[in-house]
């Protein structure tokens, strides 16, 4: 009687840590899955298509560059974008470590023309912290910017650089 009583308190504690399981992976792929699906649906709300055309428009160019002798790649993945003012900017970019060994790097960024700077600010960007890659290791980042919500007339375009550097040891 007590064996097959723990034998049921056992099998249902079994269930319930499978079900847990579910429910947390689940929760967890609801984030790129909700990602992909505005993707694949066209709704992705910093995507330029939806910039306003009779608007002011800025147009952001992505330019990369890497330290000599550092082993990485940095790829802007969207090299060109464009925004209307007040909008939101999202730009994506590729780390590569090609070495065999762990890699920590800071990417430091610089505008042209330089007052650019103020008129797009970085909401989320890699540059905040230096990044430590694994061997090998291939990793997306994403740079988030806010247009400030009034442009001069004569600046159509700006250049966000950003240069990977390796981390300096403190």
């Amino acid at each position: 009687m007590q064996s097959t009583l723990q034998q049921a308190n056992r099998k249902l504690a079994i269930r319930m840590m499978v079900i847990a399981c579910l429910m947390f992976g689940f929760g967890y792929a609801m984030v790129p899955f909700y990602g992909a699906l505005c993707k694949a649906m066209g709704i992705d709300r910093a995507n330029s298509d939806f910039a306003n055309t009779s608007a002011a428009v800025i147009r952001v160019e992505f330019d990369t560059n890497v330290d000599t002798g550092l082993a990485a790649s940095l790829i802007a993945l969207d090299p060109v974008l464009a925004a209307k003012p007040g909008g939101l900017l999202k730009a994506r970019f590729r780390l590569i470590n090609k070495s065999d060994q762990p890699l920590k790097v800071r990417a430091i960024p610089s505008y042209a023309p330089a007052r650019a700077a103020g008129l797009l600010q970085k909401l989320e960007c890699f540059c905040f912290d230096g990044l430590t890659l694994a061997a090998n290791e291939q990793r997306d980042v994403m740079v988030v910017l806010l247009v400030a919500n009034e442009l001069p007339e004569e600046l159509g375009a700006a250049t966000l650089s950003y240069t990977l550097h390796p981390e300096l040891k403190s």
